[in-house]
C-alpha cells in the first residue's frame, strides 16, 4: 500500500507540475503575442513619427522660402520707399523755389506799377509737404 500512495503522491505531483506547466506555457505564449503585438505597434509609431518628421521639414523648407520671398519684397519696398522720399523732397524743395520766385516776381510786378492791384492768383505760403511714413 505505501507503494501505492508513493506512486498516487508522484503522480499527483506530477499531475499538478504538467497543470503549471501548461499553464506556465499558456503564459508564455501570451506574453511572446503580446511582446510581438508590442513590437509591431512601436515600429509602426516609429514609421509614423518618420514621416511626421519628413512632412514638418518639408514645411519648414517651404516657410523658410516664403519667409526669403517677403524678405527679398520687404527689402525691394523699402528700397523704392526711400527713393520715392528723396524725389518727394527734391520735389517740394523745386516746388519752394518756384513759389518764391512766383513771390518775388508779384513783388516786382507790384512796385513797377503802384497804380495797379495785381491780385496773387497763386498761394499765400508755400505748400509744404507731409512725410511720408517710413515702412
Amino acid at each position: 500500500m505505501s507503494s501505492f500512495l508513493c506512486t498516487s503522491t508522484e503522480n499527483d505531483i506530477k499531475a499538478r507540475y504538467a497543470t503549471m506547466d501548461e499553464k506556465k506555457r499558456k503564459r508564455m505564449q501570451s506574453n511572446r503575442e503580446s511582446a510581438r503585438r508590442s513590437r509591431i505597434k512601436r515600429e509602426k509609431r516609429i514609421k509614423d513619427l518618420i514621416n511626421e518628421t519628413a512632412t514638418l521639414k518639408e514645411q519648414i523648407l517651404e516657410a523658410k522660402k516664403r519667409c526669403n520671398d517677403v524678405t527679398h519684397k520687404t527689402r525691394a519696398l523699402l528700397s523704392q520707399n526711400n527713393t520715392l522720399n528723396s524725389e518727394k523732397n527734391k520735389l517740394a524743395h523745386y516746388l519752394s523755389n518756384l513759389y518764391l520766385i512766383y513771390k518775388n516776381f508779384v513783388q516786382k510786378q507790384i512796385g513797377c506799377s503802384s497804380n495797379q492791384q495785381w491780385q496773387e492768383t497763386g498761394p499765400q505760403k508755400p505748400i509744404i509737404t507731409t512725410g511720408m511714413s517710413k515702412v
